[in-house]
């Protein structure tokens, strides 16, 4: 499904936690003699100096064993929004994998306006005008 240097760039885009000492990400493939194939996928983090945390996860799926390594960093993390924000990060960033080698068309873009009113929550015009925008008195005094 992927080869080993895709995998491998997979594996690093997909984490966002602590500091990395390394990453190993490998496809190990067995192929019998009578045409039976399969492919099993291993990552493994070493986070910290020594290599002393090692989060690591083996599958059939690439992308499951990227999530299932990910996983394993969440269940130690002793911050509990830092292990939900690198599972989040890893889910986005395989659900993107996911979408691009699937073959199927990317999801539209949502249009997000570069300035962003603080009262109303609506986006400027190209005259940095939003539907609340009241023109100061003076302002209208010398334009007419």
């Amino acid at each position: 499904m992927l080869t080993p240097f895709q995998f491998s760039q997979l594996a690093a885009t997909a984490w966002c936690g602590p500091a990395l000492t390394c990453h190993f990400a490998s496809v190990q493939r067995y192929v019998a003699s009578s045409g039976y194939i399969t492919e099993t996928y291993h990552v493994s983090y070493h986070a910290g100096e020594g290599q002393q945390h090692v989060y690591q996860a083996g599958a059939p799926c690439p992308f499951v064993a990227i999530l299932q390594a990910v996983a394993a960093f969440a269940e130690r993390c002793t911050v509990p929004l830092l292990g939900a924000t690198v599972q989040g990060h890893a889910a986005r960033i395989v659900s993107a994998a996911e979408q691009a080698f699937s073959g199927a068309p990317a999801p539209a873009p949502v249009p997000v306006p570069e300035v962003v009113c603080a009262e109303c929550g609506e986006g400027r015009d190209a005259f940095g005008q939003c539907r609340c925008y009241v023109p100061a008195p003076h302002l209208v005094a010398s334009a007419a």
